[in-house]
């Protein structure tokens, strides 16, 4: 797996992952998610559009992630899923933690919405 990061704002950070999120896959996706939380984000965007397969150990790293950073106060949605993501994600209920956007850019729309109303 390959995991990017950017910026787009003061308040979001999008990861784009690619690849597959697997065990061996972790450390790459933890440091990912370490660099986007230090500044304190609002919002992390995980850009999946690349992403072709998700493992449970990937499951569990979905979780614990949610768990870490809403603790924190910081937002967690998940944009361009693939349909073959997208359906481990909706049988492992993974819909009720995260929010699923169609793309980067709706995602980004709704969180300047939101930040908007504050």
């Amino acid at each position: 797996m390959v995991a990017t990061s950017s910026q787009p704002n003061q308040h979001t950070w999008v990861l784009t992952f690619s690849g597959t999120l697997i065990f061996q896959s972790r450390q790459a996706y933890k440091t990912a998610v370490n660099q986007a939380e230090t500044p304190a984000p609002h919002q992390i965007i995980f850009d999946l559009t690349d992403l072709s397969y998700i493992h449970s150990a990937g499951l569990g790293l979905l979780t614990l992630t949610h768990r870490k950073l809403t603790g924190a106060g910081i937002k967690i949605s998940l944009a361009s899923l693939q349909e073959s993501v997208k359906q481990i994600l909706l049988l492992t209920n993974m819909e009720r933690m995260f929010p699923f956007h169609e793309s980067v850019a709706v995602a980004l729309q709704h969180s300047q919405a939101v930040f908007s109303h504050r």
